[in-house]
């Protein structure tokens, strides 16, 4: 496996994902968007809310993975499954790219 290449595209997910995170965190914190007066609108307002909170906690764990990734890359430690000390199939990596468990021990 290329641990230069999967870098790049751990590096690059997590840019595209430091991006999503902010901007779904001003949202949250309406610094982009003015608050209903109408208790109609401030209902729906709360209810959309609750999506975006779901997605920015989705967000921030896939940040937390793909920042363990690098960090294991850094500690040569990336192709070994933390469970069995096995290694960690190439393929499983190209599609999980965070994982840090071998298919068996999945």
């Amino acid at each position: 496996m290329d641990l230069d290449a999967q870098r790049e595209r751990l590096e690059n997910e997590l840019r595209t994902l430091l991006g999503r995170h902010a901007r779904l965190t001003g949202h949250l914190r309406n610094t982009d968007r003015e608050l209903p007066a109408d208790w109609t609108e401030m209902a729906q307002f709360v209810e959309n809310d609750e999506v975006l909170e779901a997605l920015e906690g989705r967000t921030r764990e896939r940040l937390d993975g793909m920042v363990q990734a690098l960090a294991r890359i850094d500690q040569g430690i990336y192709l070994v499954c933390a469970r069995c000390g096995g290694t960690i199939e190439a393929e499983r990596l190209d599609i999980l790219p965070t994982t840090h468990v071998c298919a068996k021990c999945a």
